[in-house]
């Protein structure tokens, strides 16, 4: 019966990978499998085969001067760095721009924090489906660069993840900056919706016209409903002056901790108890959605 066996040499760091095998006819020409390997190129694999050229990139802005080496393959999956490294080297050319730290390719009106976060979700690893999702700071800048340079399936994974991390100002400003319009409505109504107004920081980011029409929606279409007060029994120590309610009693005795016995109970009930008020606020959603419409339909200027 013919047996082989697959062993490992380690040499001078490398690691050799042999194999041993009892068939006759191996033995009888040993060089069988090397000449069967050398007469054809090993076969690149089509997703695990990277490119390990390096690309180097500066930022225009001085302030940063921040100087990066990527590599090559993941900038092609970018279609602007993609057309851009498949131009010619022009033939009276010294260098290749980007060829080394020396000549970077120049990048302009980029941050380096905005690039940072491009590269560190680029390079997380998504190869497992229970590979956890970028931090929330990460996704603004890195689909910002995203977009600018067109990586189309980074730029389609991003934006899920940046509805689902964003309030709604933010959603706002996000859908302005990057004209996804289907987010204005929703989240303007979802704000006029809300208990609590705008805060100062809030409005800073909306802007003029956007704090007008939300302040003029609540205005006009939520209501405040208050329930008639309730008159809530209260039981007083009757040997001392605290005037603090007991809390918990038995029957019609207590142990008052104030002055340290057990008393009996004085029961009052008038116009100073205190009272408990149930306020509930409504919205009418239809006449909202149609005015938010109707306001972004008019570029988003409010009509007098």
């Amino acid at each position: 019966m013919n047996s082989s066996s697959i062993t490992l040499k380690g040499r001078a760091s490398q690691w050799v990978l042999v194999e041993k095998a009892s068939d006759a006819k191996s033995n009888d020409n040993p060089n069988n499998a090397s000449n069967v390997q050398s007469s054809a190129p090993p076969k690149r694999h089509p997703e695990f085969f990277f490119d390990n050229t390096l690309v180097a990139i500066q930022g225009s802005n001085k302030v940063e001067n921040t100087l990066f080496n990527v590599h090559k393959y993941q900038l092609v999956k970018a279609e602007v760095f993609s057309d851009m490294f498949k131009i010619p080297k022009p033939s009276n050319s010294e260098y290749e721009e980007g060829s080394s730290p020396e000549h970077p390719i120049m990048l302009e009106g980029v941050s380096a924090s905005d690039f940072s976060a491009l590269l560190r979700v680029l390079y997380a690893s998504h190869f497992s489906s229970n590979q956890p999702a970028p931090e929330a700071s990460l996704v603004v800048p890195a689909f910002r660069l995203a977009n600018l340079f067109n990586f189309s399936e980074l730029r389609g994974y991003l934006l899920p993840l940046a509805e689902q991390n964003l309030n709604d100002v933010d959603k706002i400003v996000f859908a302005r900056e990057f004209d996804i319009q289907e987010w204005l409505a929703p989240a303007h109504v979802r704000l006029c919706q809300r208990e609590t107004p705008l805060n100062s920081e809030e409005a800073t980011k909306l802007g003029v016209q956007s704090v007008l029409l939300l302040s003029r929606l609540r205005e006009q279409h939520r209501t405040r409903t208050v329930t008639p007060s309730i008159n809530i029994e209260r039981h007083y120590c009757d040997n001392c002056d605290n005037g603090d309610p007991i809390e918990s009693y038995s029957a019609y005795s207590c142990y008052c901790h104030s002055c340290d016995r057990y008393s009996g109970l004085v029961y009052y009930s008038g116009s100073n108890n205190a009272t408990v008020q149930n306020n509930t606020t409504s919205t009418n959603d239809a006449a909202v959605e149609k005015e938010v419409k109707e306001w972004l339909e008019r570029g988003c200027v409010i009509k007098d």
